[in-house]
């Protein structure tokens, strides 16, 4: 299976992070010759105070106790990013589309070209977002719902931009 689609299957799966550890390990070693492409600092106009309010650096972590980062970028790119077994970071890149008028709202993350989840979630009164991850799978129905599992991500940086020395995984 391809880093891609093993990356895909984690944000799809729900029970899925736990695929990262794969995913860190398949890579190997981050090249030093392997240049990330550098996302712009400066947002587009927001649509909606949300949508400004997505833009950044979102961290989570699942029940096994891995953690990683969603940095979401302008112009509806969006980066997963863990580190690697060598401690080097890594990031496959998605692409995301919101419907901020649903309740919940409404998000899609595009794993591929062919490849897409659905999903809702919420932005909480005490800065955290709230993502149902657990039961979605590319093609599938968005659920309609949070529930008890919906996982827990705290904004940790407004940056939109990886760090240089990331490896990227391309879209």
């Amino acid at each position: 299976m391809s880093n891609s689609k093993m990356i895909g299957k984690a944000i799809a799966g729900g029970i899925s992070f736990g695929i990262l550890a794969s995913f860190n390990a398949s890579l190997g070693p981050a090249s030093a010759s392997t240049a990330a492409p550098k996302i712009a600092e400066v947002a587009a106009p927001a649509t909606s105070n949300i949508d400004q309010q997505l833009l950044g650096q979102w961290q989570g972590t699942i029940p096994s106790g891995q953690s990683f980062t969603f940095v979401f970028a302008p112009e509806g790119k969006l980066f997963m990013m863990a580190k690697g077994p060598d401690g080097a970071a890594r990031a496959k890149e998605m692409r995301y589309k919101v419907n901020f008028g649903a309740k919940p709202m409404h998000l899609d993350f595009g794993l591929s070209n062919t490849e897409t989840v659905q999903t809702v979630f919420e932005l909480t009164p005490e800065g955290q977002m709230r993502l149902q991850l657990q039961g979605t799978n590319p093609g599938q129905p968005r659920p309609n719902s949070l529930n008890a599992e919906a996982t827990v991500f705290k904004k940790v940086s407004e940056a939109t931009a990886l760090p240089a020395d990331t490896q990227v995984i391309g879209f």
